[in-house]
């Protein structure tokens, strides 16, 4: 083989190993931290979940979905402050920006779950898949916690 034909070899050698979107954003995973599910009493059928997503990409992604086997439906809602009123909107989708963080919480960005599957008690867990604009999903076991963790450990 001549230096020229191995010189084309490698480079559609290289080519088909190490595709360029090998080296792409797209394949920047999003991270998912801090996820729970707020702990609510059997009778109430919708529950609130929040977590941290976070975007290590030099391009923004969008969470376009969320589902899991615990919940018949789950969407994206965002509190919005109309002066002294308080409005919960559903959003189509979630944007987060090109490397940052939306931290979803409660009064703001939050998952709304649906119908579960069985009565939730704090420290249950459930799985849930969020799915990206960009084709990935992440997989992710969450926590059922108590809303209000205070500390009743002082005395007056």
């Amino acid at each position: 083989m001549n230096k020229v034909n191995l010189y084309l070899f490698s480079i559609f050698f290289f080519q088909i190993l190490f595709p360029s979107s090998a080296f792409t954003d797209e394949n920047i995973k999003v991270s998912i931290s801090d996820a729970w599910i707020s702990e609510a009493p059997t009778i109430v059928s919708i529950l609130a979940g929040y977590a941290n997503i976070h975007n290590p990409s030099k391009t923004s992604i969008s969470l376009i979905a969320i589902s899991s086997q615990d919940f018949s439906k789950i969407e994206i809602h965002r509190n919005v402050f109309n002066g002294e009123m308080v409005s919960m909107e559903k959003q189509e989708s979630l944007e987060i920006p090109a490397k940052s963080t939306i931290l979803m919480s409660p009064g703001d960005f939050h998952l709304m779950l649906f119908n579960p599957s069985k009565p939730l008690r704090s420290n249950d867990i459930v799985t849930l898949v969020f799915s990206f604009s960009n084709g990935h999903n992440e997989t992710i076991d969450v926590k059922v916690k108590r809303r209000h963790t205070e500390d009743h450990s002082h005395h007056h």
